[in-house]
């Protein structure tokens, strides 16, 4: 099967799917989205989590650049308070070098925008650009201590122009109030935050359970709610969030990954599709956008266990180009080719259990060299 794709923005070529490894991508209708755009280079989504490895081969074109910052010469340039700030910033380790602590946030920037040039990755929405921000500690976790620091990170996030905010962490308990005035703040100057439900089978943790924060829960590749993801009222949208591909740090290494963790990150690429298409949408336009094109699952309408229903990112950019779009057609465009079926298999051998705010499961796989 070969589907010409339209494009916005730099092309790059998805050779192959499997759909074993790829399900994830085929369940929330990636590919036909692909029909319309791969995303803008120009679309900046925050990875607020324990790091990326942006040295991995799939996500060695995706890093966000700050332009206004002059690289390694130990002056703020932009002044914006933090120095030799190029691809983000390390909140953790107070510095300019947000590269992992742990896996997490690597593994959730595949999923989001992994390049597949040649290999067996690729993100849905592989043409957008990744701030990497670190928060999280070596172990993925935070302490209550911590939230001034939280804050900071969300804070830089919008003053250096990501539109959309990613938060696969939840907390155990209520955070302050002035932590939500900061997560209001964003949401006031047209950020769209995502986050997740939480990983324990009780009720939506923070920061997702806040109205501006979209809450993702985790199904399963038979479209059950899986049996660590939470819910409830706050419960938005879902998304497959159970043995979910994507990449770690250390070169050609990948692994298998449970949790509304990785449930999340679809939709928040997702939005940076819609958002390619048109720049103007608000999170609330985005917000009605992915409830009216979700594949409606369990009772009919909103629920707790799957929200509005199942993230469907095909009718969502439909709806974005012909109904929200106002006459903004993509003014750039490309074709690539995409065909089905991957010949290489990848075979976990090994697990890892690791302690986190929004991790379940990593199972490391085989090696495979992509270069």
């Amino acid at each position: 099967m070969i589907i010409i794709l339209m494009v916005t923005g730099v092309n790059k070529e998805i050779k192959s799917l499997d759909t074993e490894y790829h399900w994830p991508l085929f369940e929330v209708g990636a590919p036909q989205a692909w029909n319309y755009t791969q995303g803008d280079p120009e679309i900046v989504l925050a990875v607020i989590d324990s790091g990326i490895d942006f040295t991995h081969p799939d996500l060695e074109n995706q890093s966000w650049v700050n332009l206004d910052e002059i690289p390694e010469n130990g002056i703020d340039d932009d002044r914006n308070g933090f120095i030799d700030d190029i691809i983000g910033w390390d909140f953790r380790g107070s510095d300019n070098n947000p590269s992992p602590g742990h896996p997490h946030g690597t593994f959730i920037a595949g999923i989001i925008s992994g390049d597949d040039d040649n290999d067996l990755m690729v993100g849905i929405a592989p043409n957008i650009k990744l701030m990497a921000i670190r928060f999280l500690d070596d172990n993925n976790a935070f302490s209550g201590d911590d939230w001034e620091m939280f804050a900071n990170a969300i804070n830089y996030s919008v003053e250096n122009g990501a539109q959309i905010i990613q938060l696969s962490i939840e907390a155990f308990g209520t955070p302050p109030s002035e932590f939500y005035n900061t997560i209001k703040n964003a949401y006031d100057n047209g950020v769209t935050i995502v986050g997740v439900t939480g990983n324990y089978g009780d009720h939506v943790t923070y920061p997702g359970k806040y109205p501006e924060v979209i809450a993702v829960s985790a199904t399963t590749e038979t479209r059950e709610i899986a049996d660590f993801s939470n819910q409830g009222e706050e419960n938005e949208i879902c998304a497959p969030g159970k043995d979910i591909y994507s990449i770690i740090p250390g070169s050609t290494s990948y692994a298998t990954g449970s949790g509304t963790s990785f449930a999340s990150p679809l939709v928040s690429g997702t939005i940076a599709l819609m958002l390619s298409l048109n720049r103007t949408l608000t999170p609330d336009t985005i917000r009605l956008i992915l409830h009216e094109s979700s594949t409606d699952l369990g009772e009919l309408g909103k629920d707790a266990t799957f929200g509005y229903g199942l993230l469907n990112a095909s009718a969502a950019v439909e709806k974005v180009l012909y109904e929200w779009n106002h006459g903004l057609i993509p003014t750039t465009s490309s074709t690539t080719h995409y065909t089905s079926g991957f010949s290489n298999k990848i075979t976990p051998h090994s697990s890892v259990l690791l302690s986190s705010s929004c991790l379940f499961i990593l199972a490391i796989a085989n090696k495979k060299n992509k270069r």
